[in-house]
């Protein structure tokens, strides 16, 4: 069964090159030996919202840059991806609660890709229309504020960002370097 899971895990890795180093996103593996990553830190550039306090009154503010933590349990794929989100305040959105966890608006399927998975809590980050979860959201404030406003169309998307990726060829070039930072260090001269 630990194959399975190593097999599933290495093609995750090598599926999130593919948006790895974007203008949007960057990320590294924090958990696990590439390509057999169980744990992502992300870096996303994407202008969003989030809720804070000013002078005790709650205000939503655009913030431009988010830290995800992306934790693959010892079920994945099984169970979904616990994505959660590092800043503070988090992001304010239907489909996050207010403590930072994402709450997909689909449910997870075993056969979903990570990177999938990534993009479509991306899309929510940008607050696509599409992406916003109405029927059962997170953040019953978030939806409040976001039907009341989305008519805005200044406000939404927050973010004019195509989610693109990688050519195959920079994919590649990507998957090449993996492992060798670390080959580099413990050749390097001054070790």
């Amino acid at each position: 069964m630990q194959g399975n899971r190593n097999d599933r895990l290495a093609a995750d890795f090598y599926e999130m090159l593919k948006i790895q180093d974007r203008q949007y996103l960057s990320w590294i593996a924090s958990k696990g030996e590439p390509p057999y990553a169980e744990e992502y830190l992300l870096t996303v550039r994407l202008r969003t919202y989030a809720l804070s306090t000013v002078n005790g009154a709650y205000t939503v503010g655009a913030i431009d840059k988010c830290v995800v933590k992306i934790s693959l349990w010892g079920s994945y794929p099984q169970v979904a991806p616990d994505i959660r989100m590092l800043n503070i305040p988090p992001v304010f959105h239907p489909c996050w609660y207010s403590k930072g966890t994402y709450c997909p608006a689909e449910p997870w399927r075993a056969e979903d890709s990570l990177k999938d998975h990534v993009l479509k809590m991306l899309m929510t980050l940008k607050y696509e229309p599409s992406a916003a979860d109405i029927v059962s959201p997170a953040n019953y404030k978030a939806l409040e504020w976001f039907s009341r406003n989305r008519d805005k169309t200044e406000w939404f998307p927050s973010d004019a960002t195509e989610l693109s990726e990688n050519s195959p060829e920079g994919t590649a070039a990507l998957k090449e370097s993996v492992g060798r930072f670390e080959e580099t260090v413990d050749t390097h001269p001054l070790c």
